[in-house]
């Protein structure tokens, strides 16, 4: 397994368009004329035949034709574009004609979170490489070689963060666009060339950026005129942890999606976390005596994160640091998973997305995003922790309109969903937490204490009973299923969407 495939922000790897990937329990039901119908009206599909011409206006894909069957105009006989072709087609047309139903019914599941419009810029970059004006007027992201790397944004949050910024500047905010739920760019050339992944979860994975609310609250890693989102060199990697533990939630839920239909990756990461494998931590960091916040945007309060200096954190924290000959990274540690305390390993993105594509697969896909779109309405605009909410979210629907009181202070007998996320937690963690105060940083501390007390006082032990994990007990897929059933859950339940 290559475990250092960078990820971009809000970015998974590609290879050729939609290879086949697996769905289990979390797959969505097939698509039908309704889905397709739905994504007609949702997915607006921009054309950008010659990006560095920034002033000649994109084409607009219509519509109505691709419903009708037609297919006419530049995009469409464009000899250069065929893996976006293909990506269109497969969206939004029946089976018969290119359509992938299961990608139909996921992206279609997706946009209800929102259920507002969502922007997709195709760029033609196999011409030239695209200039810095480009990559600004398309919204697009360099993949190193001046190619549209796919990526995506909500619009609502940028159009907050514009008005934030322009109001602390005695600007006239710019006007709004959130219209829109998001947008998305990517080019031609990724589907060319690809670049060791799945196409399919990657769409996914950022079809889910375009619907996601929740603050990153990125000027609080701004420090000396430089991003410690993902550390000083602004990269982060699928065994890396990062400093921003808001932005490993943003990418965490993505991938959560992303392996419910990538076998394979699913596969790779459960494997790295079984065999206790490395996770890495940039150590460039800048001194911890500078605390100066310069952003133009941020607040006389808004000091900068004590986790931009995550791998002092870990040092002091006694995590075990291990060396490779030669190094795995240069300027990066190395410490084994199950030496890093709970609150440091959540740090990395697919800690948090085996938990919760795990849930989905055990719980249905349909659940996970209907908390997620509950979650997303409870973090906008809020200072809430988000992977905390999301944890509260998930309980609280596992209670089926009960009261968490109504199952304090019992032994209930029968099947206790709502305990599951927080079982998962536990286990993904490696069972790290050595007390209730452990545990509870996991959440940053702020999931209700009713919870925590819950499970740890009432179901911890049970838990780890039946899905041992030490010296001699690896990880395994069935462990999760052990747990379920621990908690009572012996039975699936159809899973009838978001």
């Amino acid at each position: 397994m290559n475990r250092l495939v960078p990820l971009c922000f809000r970015q998974l790897l590609l290879v050729s368009l939609f290879t086949a990937a697996c769905f289990g329990a979390a797959r969505p039901a097939s698509a039908d004329d309704a889905d397709r119908t739905y994504l007609l009206g949702k997915l607006v599909f921009y054309y950008v035949d010659t990006p560095n011409q920034t002033t000649v206006p994109p084409l607009i894909l219509d519509n109505g034709a691709i419903a009708r069957g037609t297919e006419s105009g530049l995009f469409w006989t464009s000899p250069k574009v065929p893996g976006l072709q293909r990506l269109v087609r497969a969206l939004v047309k029946p089976p018969s004609q290119g359509g992938d139903e299961s990608l139909q019914s996921l992206a279609a599941w997706i946009l209800k979170v929102l259920d507002k419009p969502v922007m997709l810029t195709l760029v033609n970059d196999v011409d030239a490489p695209l200039s810095a004006g480009a990559f600004t007027r398309w919204d697009a992201c360099d993949d190193g070689h001046g190619r549209a790397w796919p990526c995506a944004s909500n619009i609502a949050t940028m159009d907050d963060w514009r008005a934030t910024c322009a109001r602390r500047n005695n600007e006239a905010p710019p006007a709004r666009r959130d219209y829109w739920a998001g947008q998305m760019t990517l080019g031609q050339t990724v589907f060319t060339t690809g670049s060791g992944g799945n196409t399919l979860a990657t769409f996914v994975h950022e079809l889910v950026h375009t619907q996601d609310r929740s603050d990153r609250q990125d000027v609080r890693f701004w420090l000396s005129s430089r991003w410690y989102n993902y550390g000083a060199d602004g990269k982060h990697y699928t065994v890396e942890a990062v400093p921003n533990l808001r932005a490993t939630y943003q990418e965490g839920i993505a991938n959560t999606m992303a392996l419910t239909v990538d076998s394979e990756m699913r596969r790779k990461m459960f494997k790295w976390l079984a065999d206790n494998d490395v996770v890495l931590v940039e150590k460039a960091l800048a001194p911890r005596s500078v605390y100066l916040n310069d952003h133009p945007c941020a607040s006389a309060f808004e000091f900068p994160s004590q986790d931009i200096w995550l791998y002092d954190q870990l040092r002091v924290a006694g995590a075990h640091e291990v060396t490779s000959t030669p190094p795995m990274l240069a300027g990066y540690a190395e410490f084994q998973i199950r030496s890093i305390p709970p609150q440091f390993i959540v740090h990395n993105e697919y800690i948090i997305s085996l938990t919760f594509s795990e849930y989905a697969w055990h719980m249905g896909l349909g659940k996970f995003l209907r908390a997620i779109k509950t979650n997303d309405a409870a973090l906008f605009r809020t200072p809430a922790s988000p992977i905390a909410k999301l944890y509260e979210t998930l309980c609280t629907m596992g209670l089926e309109g009960r009261p968490l009181a109504s199952v304090q202070n019992v032994n209930e007998a029968g099947p206790k969903p709502y305990l599951i996320p927080l079982a998962y937690a536990d286990y993904f963690t490696g069972y790290q937490s050595r007390s209730k105060a452990d545990y509870a940083s996991i959440f940053e501390n702020k999931l209700p204490q009713a919870w925590v007390d819950l499970y740890w006082d009432g179901y911890k032990d049970a838990v780890r009973s039946a899905a041992v994990l030490d010296t001699t007990h690896k990880p395994q897929f069935s462990h999760l299923t052990d747990i379920a059933i621990a908690l009572g859950v012996t039975q699936s339940v159809p899973d009838q969407g978001p």
